[in-house]
C-alpha cells in the first residue's frame, strides 16, 4: 500500500501532467471505460477540478447523476430564457424553433462526448488536460483561447443579471446601476468563499427553483395579465445580418455552459453517467424554452427593447417583483457556481502549486482563493457597469467559447482519442460539426462586437 508521501507525490505528478505531453497510457488505456473509471476513483487523488475533496475520487462518494442534473440546471437553465421572446422576434417562428431543437440535440450529443472523454482519461480533471492528451501543447492552447476565455467572462453576465433584477425588485427606491452592482458584489463575496464544488452543488437546487418560479410567473403574466392588443408575428423575420446572428448566438447560450462541465464531471460518482444528466437537463430546458419563447413572442411581437431581459420590460407590480426575485435567486447561485469555476481556473493557471487540496486548506490557500474571488467580482462589476447590454453580452460569450467548448473541441478531441471506436457516420458528423461551429463562432464574435460597439456609442 502506498504511503501518504507517495500518494502526495503522485498527486503532484498528475497535476503537472497538463504541462507535458500525454503519456501513451493516458491516450490508449488498456482497461475498458468502466474499469478505468473505477481505478481512477480508488487510486487518483483529487485536484483542481474536484474542488479539493478527496472523497470525490474514492469509493461511492461524489455526486449522483441526478444531483449533477440540478447542478447543470442551476448553471445553464435561466439567463437564456430571458432573451427568448426577443430571439423569436429577431428570427421568426420558422427559424427560432428549429434552432432550439438543434441546440437541444447538440447538447445531448455534447454530453455523450464529454462523458466518453472524461471516462477514457480517468486522470483528467481539467479541460486543458483533454486537449493535452489529444494534441499536446497545441490542444492546451486551443482550450486557453476558447474555453478558459469564456470562463473568464462568464461571471459578468450573472453579475449583470443580478444587478438588473435587483433594480426591478426595488423599482420604488429607484436604485442606480452602480448601487445595485455594489449590493450584488457584497452578497456574492461570502458565497464565493466556498471552494468545494459539492457544497456549491447543494444550493444549485434553490437556484433552479428560483428560475422556474420566474419563468412560470413571466409566462403567466404575459399570457393572462398583460392587457395589450395582439401584434403581428412573422414566420421568418428578414432583419439585419448582425441582429439575426446575435439571436442565434443567444439561443446557443441558452444551451451553453459546457466550459464548466469538466468540473462537474470530475465531482461525479460515475463519470460515464454524465450523459444522463446532460440529456435530462436538455429535455427539461427545451420544453420550457419553447413555451416561454412562443408565449412571449405571440403576446409581445417585436414591439419591445430586445437588449433587456423580458422580466425587465413588463410593468412594475407585485408579479414583477416576484418574477425578478426568482431570477435573482437563480442568478446569485449561478454566479456562485461560475465564480467558483473562475477562481479555480485562475489558480490552476497562475498559482499551480495551489492545485494541491492541502495547500488550499491552509491560511495562505484560503487567502489566495479569496483574492481570486475579489478580482473576479471586481472584474464582473466593472464590465457590467460599462456594458449593461444583456442580450449582446450573452451572445458574445456564446460566440467566444460556447460553440467551441460544446461542439468543436469535444469533437476534435474525440476523433483524435476515440476515433478508432467511433462508427463511420459519427466520425463524419464530427467532421461536419467542427468547421460549422468554428465558422459560426467567428461570425458570432464579429456580429456581437459590432452590435456591442453600436449600442455603446448610441447610448453614450
Amino acid at each position: 500500500m502506498a504511503t501518504q508521501q507517495e500518494t502526495d507525490d503522485l498527486a503532484r505528478l498528475l497535476l503537472s501532467a497538463s504541462d507535458a505531453e500525454p503519456t501513451n497510457a493516458e491516450i490508449h488505456p488498456d482497461a475498458d471505460a468502466t474499469d478505468a473509471e473505477s481505478t481512477a476513483r480508488s487510486n487518483a487523488p483529487s485536484d483542481v477540478e474536484s474542488g479539493g475533496h478527496k472523497g470525490i475520487s474514492a469509493g461511492h462518494t461524489g455526486t449522483h447523476w441526478i444531483l449533477t442534473t440540478f447542478v447543470l440546471l442551476g448553471d445553464m437553465f435561466g439567463l437564456g430564457t430571458l432573451t427568448l421572446p426577443a430571439d423569436f422576434a429577431r428570427l421568426g417562428w420558422a427559424v427560432a424553433l428549429p434552432v432550439i431543437l438543434i441546440c437541444a440535440l447538440g447538447m445531448v450529443y455534447s454530453g455523450i462526448l464529454f462523458g466518453r472523454l472524461a471516462t477514457h482519461l480517468p486522470a483528467s480533471h481539467a479541460f486543458d488536460q483533454l486537449g493535452a492528451a489529444a494534441f499536446g501543447a497545441s490542444g492546451k492552447r486551443m482550450v486557453y483561447a476558447t474555453v478558459y476565455l469564456t470562463i473568464l467572462f462568464e461571471p459578468v453576465i450573472f453579475h449583470l443579471t443580478c444587478m438588473e433584477s435587483l433594480q426591478q425588485m426595488l423599482y420604488s427606491a429607484n436604485v442606480s446601476q452602480i448601487a445595485a452592482g455594489a449590493i450584488v458584489a457584497v452578497l456574492i463575496f461570502p458565497l464565493g468563499l466556498v471552494q468545494g464544488i459539492e457544497e456549491v452543488s447543494t444550493v444549485a437546487i434553490l437556484g433552479t427553483v428560483g428560475m422556474l418560479l420566474a419563468v412560470i410567473t413571466a409566462t403567466y403574466k404575459l399570457w393572462f395579465l398583460r392587457a395589450i392588443d395582439l401584434v403581428p408575428t412573422e414566420v421568418v423575420h428578414r432583419g439585419h445580418f448582425n441582429t439575426t446572428l446575435v439571436a442565434i448566438m443567444d439561443l446557443v447560450f441558452t444551451y451553453g455552459g459546457q466550459v464548466n462541465w469538466m468540473r462537474y464531471i470530475t465531482g461525479m460518482r460515475h463519470r460515464s453517467q454524465f450523459k444522463y444528466a446532460a440529456g435530462a437537463t436538455s429535455a427539461f430546458m427545451t420544453v420550457l424554452y419553447i413555451i416561454m419563447g412562443s408565449v412571449g413572442y405571440y403576446r409581445l411581437g417585436s414591439v419591445f427593447d430586445f437588449s433587456r431581459p423580458v422580466t425587465s420590460i413588463l410593468p412594475h407590480d407585485a408579479w414583477n417583483v416576484l418574477m425578478n426575485a426568482g431570477v435573482f435567486v437563480h442568478c446569485i447561485f449561478a454566479y456562485q457556481i461560475n465564480l467558483n469555476v473562475w477562481a479555480d481556473m485562475v489558480l490552476h493557471i497562475l498559482v499551480p502549486h495551489m492545485n494541491d487540496p492541502a495547500s488550499r486548506r491552509t491560511t495562505i490557500g484560503r487567502l489566495t482563493w479569496a483574492a481570486a474571488i475579489v478580482i473576479g467580482i471586481a472584474f464582473s462589476f466593472v464590465i457590467s457597469i460599462f456594458f449593461p447590454y444583456f442580450s449582446i453580452v450573452m451572445a458574445l460569450i456564446a460566440s467566444i467559447g460556447d460553440l467551441a467548448a460544446a461542439y468543436a473541441l469535444p469533437a476534435m478531441f474525440s476523433l483524435r482519442l476515440l476515433g478508432d471506436r467511433m462508427p463511420t457516420w459519427e466520425k463524419l458528423l464530427c467532421y461536419i460539426v467542427i468547421p460549422v461551429s468554428l465558422v459560426l463562432s467567428g461570425m458570432g464574435v464579429y456580429s456581437s462586437l459590432a452590435s456591442l460597439i453600436h449600442e455603446f456609442w448610441q447610448r453614450h
